[in-house]
């Protein structure tokens, strides 16, 4: 089998920000949740300015307001503490090295390597999408496991030649 691509990075806090990003903010229940939410906080601003033209009592406003707030802190706690959380739990499995992540795309499948073991070989026709983020392309699985490849980490092959891959 042929690599057509290899690609290699450092899971760093920076990794597991841009990753937990992309991954938790854009399931599609917290997008819909998100949704619900602002337009919860919009109609109780609106209220507020505007008590004649939409009928919500004061304090009906004030907890549509309170209840979307209190909602993004929270989801933003969520985020913080399972980004946290992870890293540690690697830098832990890793006795406090960071974890060295090396991929190998071949024609019909991929190798995941973590810390020169090989972990994961998960085959093309498993791959459901991918997303691009600001510094990694997330591959993800018919099984929701997210393969994240960094743009500038390729060894063999390049961001142009991966995404015509694609």
């Amino acid at each position: 089998m042929l690599t057509e691509f290899e690609n290699q990075y450092t899971c760093t806090k920076e990794y597991y920000k841009e990753y937990y990003r992309y991954t938790y903010f854009r399931k599609p229940i917290i997008v819909l949740i998100n949704i619900i939410l602002s337009i919860s906080f919009v109609i109780g601003i609106l209220s507020i300015m505007f008590p004649n033209i939409i009928v919500l009592d004061n304090n009906m406003a004030e907890a549509n307001i309170a209840t979307a707030l209190i909602a993004l802190c929270f989801q933003i706690y969520v985020f913080v503490r399972n980004k946290n959380l992870a890293y540690d739990r690697d830098l832990e499995k890793n006795k406090g090295n960071p974890i060295e992540v090396k991929i190998l795309i071949m024609d019909d499948n991929i190798h995941i390597f973590a810390n020169s073991n090989k972990d994961i070989n998960i085959e093309f026709t498993n791959i459901e999408k991918v997303i691009k983020a600001k510094n990694y392309y997330i591959l993800v699985t018919k099984a929701k496991l997210y393969i994240a490849l960094k743009k500038d980490g390729f060894v063999n092959g390049t961001t142009i030649q991966f995404e015509k891959f694609l």
